[in-house]
């Protein structure tokens, strides 16, 4: 294994192997129904660069077009960084604009550095610090279920979603309760439904524009409304607990976003960018924390030995510590991540100007795909791919950069990462210093959506130690 070796490149563009697909849909329905599996089989047949044409042969252009997917980090590294050559104006981007509105995830060009300016200052590292004590009462509190819970088994990513919904309600909306009820069933209904309706208009052949009242625009239109009246009830909840302007002690991000100014002088966010960027933090900032969380849990409690090695270093942490990096407690979240990173797929379009990459050419309008799920089990880089092993990310390594982006990459990588990190690690430490975990189930099917989640519950039992 040589991980510090860089890419050799090309004099001169070459044509990218792929397979061939249907004759008239080519590769899109292997990639509308299992899009990681097809990305799985192509890189292992066909190595670090791998094509895949959607739509016929021959016919129209509107209907035909070539997906490229990267798995080397060299080029993974360029992919994020490049953001003149590979653009973020993808159709599934796209879509999640018009589901979700202009927020730092959907914006582009100036509109997304003016929301990046404002919001940045909210989400370093020393920004979620300030929130430790209060994620340690949550995550005590999440224990104490565990420790008395009846019956047999606790429904990990349940309680993880819980657990990521309490945490959100009391950072980002300054409601000690939490999440309503109402809101919480209101989610549990609709996130899977999102990921679902976003898969399916991402890779329609023919997407009609939203105006046209087609079956599936209706009920796209419908999840819509729904979760814009989620957000608008989860408002005016803060709205009516609202006693004025926060204490310094009381830290919540409504607020922050309101008070947001821009170091340049440019107007703060509006009701309307606030409440767009409320919705994608409340879907976002807790569905793919929720679902690291339950993945680490599950890994721990499959690998005992690990777990112990794990858990004799928790006692000896504090929560402000959850950012050490030789951590062994935040180590098992890094690699919880790097073997199953909710964001598991991540795609780019190429700019007008075309480009080349890998020393291959690509056409203007070619859709990339970046798949951590896949770099992160890259023979080249990781020796036992597919084995748990939390200790790769204590102390130094040569690994490449982008080796590993569960967070993405670039000036557009997660900007909740520090509060992902944080928010985990205290939980895991939590939890191991109080309870052994065992997985009772040896694998757990997962959902493809707009991130990878647990397809069923993930039955873990506590026992006190």
């Amino acid at each position: 294994m040589s991980a510090t070796a860089t890419r050799a490149r090309t004099t001169a563009p070459l044509a990218i192997p792929g397979p061939a697909g249907h004759r008239l849909l080519g590769m899109a329905g292997a990639l509308r129904g299992d899009l990681l599996g097809t990305l799985r089989a192509g890189f292992a047949h066909h190595g670090d660069v791998v094509a895949y044409r959607v739509g016929p042969v021959r016919g129209p252009q509107r209907l035909r077009r070539t997906v490229v997917a990267f798995h080397h980090p060299d080029d993974v590294r360029r992919v994020f960084t490049d953001v003149e050559s590979f653009t973020r104006l993808t159709t599934s981007y796209g879509v999640l604009r018009e589901l979700f509105g202009v927020n730092l995830v959907t914006a582009n060009g100036g509109e997304w550095r003016r929301q990046k300016r404002l919001l940045q200052p909210l989400f370093t590292r020393a920004a979620a610090g300030q929130y430790a004590e209060l994620i340690a009462a949550e995550a005590r509190a999440v224990v104490e279920r565990c420790h008395h819970v009846p019956g047999p088994a606790i429904d990990a990513a349940r309680a993880m979603e819980a657990y990521a919904l309490r945490v959100l309600g009391r950072t980002l909306f300054k409601d000690d309760r939490g999440i309503d009820d109402d809101t919480i069933a209101a989610l549990e209904r609709l996130v899977p439904v999102v990921g679902a309706q976003v898969r399916a208009r991402a890779t329609q052949l023919l997407r009609f524009p939203l105006r046209w009242p087609t079956p599936s625009n209706r009920r796209f239109a419908e999840t819509r409304a729904a979760l814009h009246a989620t957000i608008e009830r989860v408002l005016a909840r803060n709205a009516q607990h609202d006693t004025g302007p926060a204490h310094p002690h009381e830290l919540d991000l409504l607020s922050r976003l309101r008070d947001a100014r821009d170091p340049e002088g440019e107007q703060p966010l509006s009701e309307q960018e606030v409440r767009d960027q409320a919705l994608i933090f409340l879907i976002a900032g807790h569905t793919t924390t929720s679902n690291a969380l339950t993945s680490t849990l599950h890994l721990l409690g499959c690998h005992p030995q690990i777990q112990e090695r794990v858990a004799a270093s928790a006692a000896a942490g504090r929560a402000g510590a959850d950012f050490r990096e030789d951590d062994p407690v935040r180590a098992a979240v890094q690699e919880g991540l790097r073997l199953h990173p909710p964001s598991y797929v991540l795609g780019r379009h190429v700019g007008p100007g075309g480009t080349e990459l890998g020393g291959r050419g690509l056409a203007p309008g070619t859709d990339v795909l970046v798949s951590p799920w896949i770099t992160h089990r890259h023979p080249d880089f990781w020796s036992e791919p597919e084995t748990f092993d939390p200790w790769r990310f204590v102390g130094a390594d040569d690994r490449p950069p982008y080796a590993y982006f569960p967070f993405g990459g670039g000036a557009r990588a997660c900007i909740g990462r520090h509060f992902a990190l944080l928010e985990s690690t205290i939980l895991v430490r939590a939890l191991l210093e109080r309870c052994r975990l065992e997985s009772l189930d040896a694998n757990v099917p997962m959902d493809q959506l707009i991130s990878m989640r647990p397809a069923g519950p993930v039955r873990i039992r506590c026992h006190p130690r």
